[in-house]
């Protein structure tokens, strides 16, 4: 399986995001991948593994019926502002929302 996810995390880099079936197996038994979060898409979780030498970040989302796999140009812990604003612009828009929220209570 390690082979497997490692072989889709280089496909990755040459493709907007791939789709993968759930019978390649659990993302996190390869030790490639720890647990993260992601913008809310409907997902069930989110994954992402680091590659060494590099700002980017291997993003995998997972739904009821399979993967999708991802490059973001920057690893949100590596670069966690380059990654807002590059990777998930739409997350810094909902910042302010949030902090309003938080003063309500």
């Amino acid at each position: 399986m390690y082979d497997a996810w490692n072989t889709l995390c280089a496909l990755a880099f040459t493709a907007d995001k791939i789709e993968v079936p759930k019978s390649i197996g659990n993302p996190m038994e390869t030790g490639l991948f720890v647990r993260s979060v992601g913008s809310p898409r409907g997902q069930i979780r989110d994954y992402r593994g680091n590659v060494d030498g590099s700002n980017l970040g291997i993003h995998v989302v997972e739904f009821l019926g399979h993967y999708e796999v991802h490059v973001d140009r920057f690893d949100p812990y590596k670069k966690p502002v380059e990654h807002l604003i590059v990777d998930s612009p739409g997350t810094l828009l909902e910042i302010p929302l949030l902090l309003r929220l938080m003063k309500k209570r």
